[in-house]
């Protein structure tokens, strides 16, 4: 089975976090166990034991919610694929894996999924989605680049659409053979890009 990224707990949440905290954290709970169809403000509330007018003083709407969560889910991807630092602290072997780790976790996949479906109703959250993926996009680039590989802007551009992809199939994954196909088609994307790529050479 794939690693998997550290979520929060299910609930008690802790009754020291700050309000905004305990709402993300219970709607990213609420939201990988129900889903999109099970995602409501109501619902959130509850799952932080918080009244609900808590919830829209911070989150007016649901989809306001919802770009939070993903963001906060997300996130957990940025800040594990490299880009915390200003140089690479492993190796280009440990990235790649810890790469194929994150996009082979199903729970992203299912958060990205959620928010592209509510973005059909609402043009807001459409543009937020657009903007998120060329962030997502941008990370890749400076995260290669602290291993001094630098691509063009088309191959990496394919890497990410195709690594989405495999995120995408692994979620209607349901066998073990079928999570070991989604990585092994995740490392020949990234072994293809960087085979593509132009290393920097660094001076002395």
């Amino acid at each position: 089975m794939p690693a998997t990224i550290p979520l929060p707990d299910a609930n008690p949440l802790p009754a020291d976090k700050d309000n905004r905290s305990r709402l993300i954290d219970a709607a990213l709970e609420v939201l990988l166990r129900d889903g999109i169809l099970g995602f409501s403000q109501s619902k959130v509330a509850r799952q932080a034991g918080l009244r609900q007018s808590h919830l829209t003083y911070y989150f007016p709407t649901r989809n306001d919610l919802l770009t939070v969560v993903v963001e906060h889910g997300c996130q957990l991807v940025i800040n594990a694929q490299g880009c915390a630092g200003s140089a690479a602290e492993s190796s280009l072997e440990s990235f790649r894996q810890q790469m194929c780790d994150k996009v082979c976790d199903s729970r992203i996949a299912r958060l990205m999924v959620a928010v592209t479906v509510a973005a059909e109703t609402d043009p807001k959250l459409k543009s937020w989605l657009s903007d998120f993926d060329r962030r997502m996009l941008n990370n890749k680039r400076e995260a290669f680049l602290q291993y001094g590989i630098t691509c063009s802007h088309d191959e990496l551009a394919l890497f990410h659409s195709t690594i989405a992809g495999i995120a995408l199939c692994n979620l209607n994954s349901c066998t073990p053979e079928d999570h070991a196909e989604a990585r092994h088609r995740f490392l020949l994307a990234f072994d293809r890009l960087i085979l593509g790529s132009h290393p920097i050479q660094r001076s002395e």
